[in-house]
């Protein structure tokens, strides 16, 4: 298996933020990984936005995704439960996946704010 792709979508950012749209039709599975940093009050909701188009040089109409199985424990163990958003209300990381039933070509991401802190995301992705 190949290294995954690694994109900085978010950059310790300091306010509501929206990345770039990044390409990842070519991925049989992404990650997102959420950071919250010098956290004191408030939180931080990172939102996944997916979008489909013809190809890597399009512009999608991107939209909130709520397909994003996240690394929490389930209350049962044989469903897979999707998310909208991943929050984070203190200094940490939040790992997710992009459920396999949902192929799309693009995907951004919006942190959004209350009160402080610094936010950071990446997006991961395997070809293979």
């Amino acid at each position: 298996m190949r290294p995954p792709k690694v994109y900085p979508a978010l950059a310790a950012v300091t306010a509501t933020t929206t990345s770039e749209e990044f390409y990842v039709g070519d991925f049989k599975r992404v990650a997102i990984l959420c950071r919250r940093a010098d956290h004191a009050l408030g939180s931080t909701d990172f939102t996944i936005n997916t979008g489909f188009s013809a190809g890597a040089g399009t512009d999608p109409t991107m939209k909130a995704n709520a397909m994003v199985i996240l690394n929490v424990a389930n209350a049962n163990d044989k469903t897979n439960y999707t998310h909208g958003t991943v929050a984070l209300v203190a200094n940490g990381d939040a790992f997710g996946w992009l459920d396999l039933s949902c192929p799309v070509t693009h995907l951004s991401v919006t942190a959004t704010e209350t009160t402080d802190g610094t936010h950071s995301a990446w997006i991961i992705g395997w070809e293979e």
